[in-house]
């Protein structure tokens, strides 16, 4: 298996960033190397029934756990995951007053290069910075210089770096980027078109600007501006260009969880804690979502006032080791382990006659853990997107390539599924946002399709760092779970069970997921058109099958 050795010096800028990027890469599909895993899932799927078949089951894992050590050892040689890229403007000004260093941001906006003089943009600072660089300041200079795509002009702010008088401008204020797009569409309610608006308000741009860039009229712009003025409770244009300005700012580097829903932490007993979130109608008809390892453990923006409407309060608990709430170790040998926590949960919160929804992963819990608690607190229980029991790899057969590596390690190298978790997080830091579909979704038409959606995209990129907030323990076990064959932790069911899945799911396709549902007895409805993501593409129809389960 073809190993690509690290270059000598740490990567730097776009280029070096590219290289890391790239180099992550080659490790992650050296460790998926196909012909390696397609000789493994025969050898398995065989059932490894004489020692020949079984010493070549042994010797070719063992290669591949040679492999990850070696590559593990090349991943603690790398520096540390590249930030995400810089929206602000940022350089450095050396004693000398010559600009070093400027980011892309910087050049893009102001046609800076190494070695241009400061005192040619701004001879007024001269006096101020060399009070500043002495000491004799405490109050550091704000350095104005016009953007060249609006002649407006942008505040830079000077820090000291180091004891040679050297001082680094960066922007007070971010350029416009698609996170922010999404963030205010998920805080305020814009539309699309708003928010592509508002990112040229926030620029710099007039409405005027606005309109020519768009090809729209002026009034339509000013119609969507005032519009934003009352979702936004903004005083006036200015006001409203400052709002987007901030969501910019804060809407930047690794997303973090949306910081407006409901939030409260559960103590287990033990020192283990829950997080859990909550959308919808606060003292609604309950709805308790167990998350899958994809997506978060939220439902998009516009569902938000959707379950309003339907008197639903969904609670969406993170689920062990997902998010900050506490792991434990019985729950890695029996999914039933979980009814504790949700008795708990339903206790604290005074919920009875809930509606259980397990998605992906969550799934196993759901069922599991819902069995053991039964009639009285759960009313029904709804599974969505289920990965049915492994009883062999072939049910994985028909899985795109990463998912039946995923399924393989699991089952038979707990090391190599650690590296496949540990490599496959770095490779999405590394490559970003817009990698992420083809990444987690390669070999899913359906899921890359409904990824085209930025609000979307956004809501899944964010997620991915909700599940790895304390490490990638939760992704591992999940994978581990959905690898197994829980159904011997399954009890007799008292409560009606439903099952929701899209009839373009390559991760589970439907006929496997048909088995299940007879063998459970279970009432199955097929969504057209939905991948495995269902809940974030078609979470409409989710919600209506939650209401008509209740009717």
């Amino acid at each position: 298996m073809a190993e690509r050795p690290p270059d000598s010096g740490a990567p730097g800028g776009q280029n070096g960033s590219a290289e890391w990027s790239s180099l992550i890469g080659s490790l992650y599909e050296a460790a998926v190397d196909p012909t390696a895993f397609t000789r493994l899932l025969d050898l398995a799927e065989s059932g490894l029934s004489d020692d020949t078949t079984r010493r070549s089951f042994e010797e070719i894992r063992s290669e591949c756990e040679r492999h990850v050590k070696k590559a593990e050892a090349l991943l603690a040689a790398l520096p540390g995951t590249p930030m995400a890229p810089e929206i602000r403007p940022a350089f450095t000004v050396s004693a000398r007053g010559r600009i070093e260093d400027p980011n892309s941001v910087a050049v893009a906006l102001f046609a800076l290069s190494d070695g241009d003089r400061l005192a040619h943009l701004a001879p007024e600072l001269d006096l101020e910075l060399a009070r500043y660089r002495a000491g004799r300041s405490a109050h550091a200079p704000v350095l104005r210089l016009l953007r060249r795509d609006t002649g407006k002009a942008a505040l830079l702010v000077a820090e000291r770096r180091g004891q040679d008088g050297a001082l680094r401008f960066t922007g007070m204020d971010a350029v416009w980027h698609p996170r922010a797009g999404a963030a205010v569409q998920a805080l305020y309610g814009l539309t699309p078109s708003e928010a592509e608006v508002l990112g040229l308000l926030a620029s710099g741009h007039s409405p005027q600007d606005a309109a020519a860039r768009r090809g729209r009229s002026v009034e339509t712009i000013r119609q969507q501006v005032r519009t934003m003025l009352s979702k936004t409770d903004a005083a006036g244009l200015a006001e409203l260009a400052h709002v987007g300005r901030a969501v910019a700012l804060s809407s930047a580097g690794p997303p973090a969880a949306a910081a407006d829903a409901p939030q409260r932490v559960l103590p287990l007993g033990n020192g283990r804690v829950m997080h859990v979130t909550e959308q919808g109608a606060p003292h609604g008809r309950p709805v308790i979502y167990l998350h899958g390892c994809l997506g978060g453990n939220r439902l998009p923006a516009p569902a938000d006032a959707e379950l309003r409407a339907r008197g639903l309060r969904w609670i969406a608990p993170a689920r062990p080791w997902h998010g900050e709430s506490s792991g434990f170790e019985a729950l890695l040998h029996d999914p039933s382990a979980y009814a504790d926590d949700l008795a708990t949960l339903i206790a604290e919160l005074g919920l009875s006659d809930v509606t259980l929804v397990g998605y992906d992963a969550g799934a196993a819990l759901a069922l599991c853990a819902g069995a053991a608690l039964q009639a009285g607190s759960i009313r029904d229980i709804l599974l969505v997107s289920a990965t049915p029991p492994m009883r062999g790899l072939r049910d994985f057969a028909a899985a795109p390539r990463q998912q039946a590596c995923l399924a393989l390690a699991a089952r038979s190298s707990l090391p190599l599924l650690r590296f496949l978790s540990l490599v496959g997080d770095r490779k999405l830091r590394a490559e970003g946002r817009a990698a992420f579909a083809e990444t987690v979704f390669g070999g899913s038409p359906a899921d890359l399709a409904a990824c085209r959606d930025e609000a979307l995209l956004e809501l899944l990129w964010t997620g991915h760092f909700f599940h790895v907030a304390s490490g990638n323990d939760g992704f591992i076990n999940d994978c581990r779970l959905i690898a197994s064959d829980w159904s011997r932790h399954l009890r007799p069911l008292s409560v009606p069970l439903g099952l929701l899945h899209g009839a373009a799911d390559a991760i589970v396709p439907l006929p496997w997921l048909r088995a299940f549902a007879r063998e459970c007895d279970a009432n199955l409805q097929v969504v057209e058109g939905a991948g495995h993501a269902l809940p974030y593409s078609h979470w409409t129809a989710l919600l209506s099958r939650v209401c008509a389960a209740a009717d």
